[in-house]
């Protein structure tokens, strides 16, 4: 008996190494993946040259005095943000072009001479959460610092209290400090250190203005829009790699044999499916978005023209995509095993999965080589900035060039593999 199960297990195995597509869903697909989240996920804890990106930060100086300027020199030290002066900041952070935005005012360093503390403005989009506490750990410890020490430990010890900790007046500033940036990862969890960090601002007697999104729970609405649009790109390319897959299904039926002997008919299955696709893709991402709509409230209506134009986009793209696709695997199986690894490491990649902001420079750099990020940086332009048609251009036009570029490598392949030349 024992034999018989050796050589059923030895067949098997024969089996297994014969079938390509079963060796990359077994070895190939889980080290992509290891390897891509690993590179994601390593930056939020490991840091280093390959941490997590610096977060964009902008900066309007109305005073334009020595100590503001200097005040701007520092920030731009910070190891975390990317720091840019900019005018009218807080219509920049509400359109989405920055997490925060930090606003001098004039008077700043009069207000330090006498001794007052000066009175910040800080715009922020409460929907980047994340961001925000980079941000806050950030650039806090540089405004107290700007303040001087013996205001700096004032406002120190006031934001200390706000939470219910005791500060000592007479330790020295830079310790009250440290201490304070300890305390926010001293708490019962996660939790705890986002809500210290994303509400230290406040404390410290800046004003602060979230500028945009709708209710008040920004976060978990800017979480439910990621989260329905990165499902409807991810999905509609599985389903429309399958639409696509109808081309071998009329090989194997014997269908494209006599179509061959006419190439316009030939060529009318290719133009036909992609049509099909197309429109299947597009009702399928109304269908998902009237969902999240009635559902989960996402603002699918704030832009309706712009949201069909995008996912016309969408759907050409991730169209063109599984044609390609299609008429260049042999079998089914094959196109099912290559679709799956390469969807879901677009999706991956893209931002499909989590914010691409928690990864390295170069991760979102090469994140927008998929048409997941240009997808999901219009959904989330339209779904939570409220952009218009005009604010997502450059998105749509991306993916409009994607989807035409893969037709004609579609289109060609199919000439090479089915027409016949006379």
């Amino acid at each position: 008996m024992f034999r018989t199960a050796l050589l059923i297990a030895a067949k098997n195995f024969r089996l297994l190494f014969r079938d390509r597509t079963a060796l990359l869903m077994a070895f190939a697909l889980p080290i992509v993946l290891a390897t891509i989240f690993g590179a994601a996920m390593g930056s939020m804890f490991g840091g280093g040259s390959g941490g997590m990106g610096k977060v964009r930060f902008f900066v309007e100086d109305l005073d334009n005095s020595t100590k503001s300027q200097a005040l701007v020199a520092e920030l731009t030290k910070s190891a975390g943000i990317k720091v840019k002066p900019e005018h009218d900041v807080r219509a920049q952070i509400a359109k989405g072009d920055a997490p925060a935005a930090l606003l001098i005012p004039s008077g700043y360093e009069a207000d330090l001479a006498a001794g007052r503390q000066p009175k910040l403005v800080m715009y922020r989009d409460p929907g980047q959460t994340i961001e925000q506490q980079i941000i806050a750990g950030n650039v806090m410890p540089v405004l107290m610092r700007a303040s001087g020490q013996e205001m700096g430990r004032a406002m120190m010890k006031k934001s200390l209290a706000s939470f219910g900790i005791e500060g000592d007046a007479t330790k020295p500033f830079e310790q009250m400090l440290d201490e304070s940036m300890g305390t926010s990862k001293a708490g019962d969890g996660a939790d705890d250190s986002a809500d210290f960090m994303s509400s230290l601002p406040k404390s410290l007697g800046l004003e602060v203005e979230d500028v945009t999104g709708e209710g008040h729970d920004a976060p978990k609405a800017a979480g439910q829009s990621h989260a329905i649009a990165g499902i409807a790109v991810m999905m509609l390319l599985f389903s429309l790699t399958a639409c696509g897959g109808s081309i071998l299904e009329e090989e194997a039926q014997g269908t494209l044999q006599r179509l061959r002997l006419t190439p316009s008919a030939g060529r009318a299955v290719l133009l036909g499916t992609g049509i099909f696709t197309i429109g299947t893709g597009f009702l399928a991402l109304i269908v998902l978005f009237t969902y999240g709509g009635v559902v989960f409230s996402v603002p699918v209506l704030r832009s309706p023209i712009a949201l069909t134009v995008l996912s016309l986009a969408v759907a050409a793209a991730a169209t063109s995509l599984g044609l390609v696709l299609a008429v260049s695997c042999r079998t089914r199986k094959q196109l099912e095993g290559i679709s799956t690894l390469l969807i879901l490491a677009m999706s991956a990649l893209g931002g499909s999965w989590f914010p691409l902001v928690v990864t390295p420079a170069w991760y979102q750099k090469l994140g927008h080589f998929t048409l997941n990020a240009w997808a999901m940086d219009g959904y989330q332009g339209i779904l939570w900035y409220g952009r218009g048609l005009d604010g997502i251009l450059v998105d749509v036009g991306v993916l409009f060039a994607i989807a035409i570029v893969l037709g004609l490598l579609a289109w060609r392949a199919w000439k090479r593999r089915f027409e016949v030349t006379t």
